[in-house]
């Protein structure tokens, strides 16, 4: 009877062990998944400014492209123009020297 004693009390000793052991395991599994929770909602907040930053770096790229764009047909606008300036300016320097050389002639 004294040995079955001793031997309820053990258990009851290794059952309540047991038991705060799992009271243990359990806080540490809860600070364990707060810690997870906790990183995932940061790596969610980092994630969303990088998206948000690409967006504005995207919409940035879009203006600086059409910039380009603009300043490019500009480019060939006045490239046009010069041209045509030049030409004018040729064909009356042909027209001067052709005109000069039939007064020239006419004069002889």
């Amino acid at each position: 009877m004294d040995e079955d004693i001793k031997i309820v009390e053990e258990l009851r000793q290794s059952n309540e062990y047991q038991k705060a052991q799992i009271l243990h395991l359990e806080k540490a599994l809860k600070l364990a998944i707060a810690g997870q929770e906790e990183v995932r909602m940061m790596s969610n907040n980092e994630i969303q400014k990088s998206k948000e930053m690409i967006e504005d770096l995207n919409k940035r790229l879009a203006n600086c492209m059409s910039t380009i764009e603009s300043k490019n047909v500009e480019l060939l606008n006045l490239q046009t123009a010069l041209g045509q300036y030049f030409a004018e300016v040729e064909a009356k320097v042909i027209f001067a020297s052709v005109s000069f050389m039939f007064c020239w002639s006419c004069s002889l």
